[in-house]
């Protein structure tokens, strides 16, 4: 039973010291490709008006952003038997940063709730 316990103490301390490791060594965003060095990977955050509803009440525009972009993504053909790992990488544009904002719906005629609160995602910045 103590050696399990040792063995299991040994697992945990190899997994907590690798784990961060692991995390940090993720592949950044792929900006330029070999195959097409005048091609670069854009993505931004663009204003939009967007329109917040609920059934029953009034809806209210808010001033929003959309990510809009173009990431790189590839496949490499592989071999068989396999000799290395598959290359493939898909990249999209995406929100990187956020928060969230509370937008209050009135919803007159209805007296058991007159008023909806909207969790709305407020972009504040994207990335591939």
């Amino acid at each position: 039973c103590r050696i399990l316990a040792e063995l299991a103490m040994m697992l945990w301390f190899v997994v907590g010291a690798l784990f961060p490791a692991l995390l940090l060594a993720a592949p950044p965003p792929i900006n330029k490709l070999a195959l097409f060095p005048d091609k670069s990977a854009w993505c931004e955050a663009k204003n939009i008006t967007q329109i917040v509803g609920h059934s029953g009440c009034e809806s209210k525009s808010i001033q929003n952003r959309a990510c809009l972009g173009q990431c790189f993504s590839y496949s490499v053909p592989n071999t068989f038997p396999q000799s290395t790992e598959s290359l493939v990488h898909c990249d999209s544009c995406m929100p990187a940063q956020s928060m969230w904002e509370i937008v209050t719906l009135d919803c007159p005629g209805n007296e058991e709730i007159p008023r909806v609160d909207k969790l709305v995602e407020q972009l504040l910045h994207c990335s591939c």
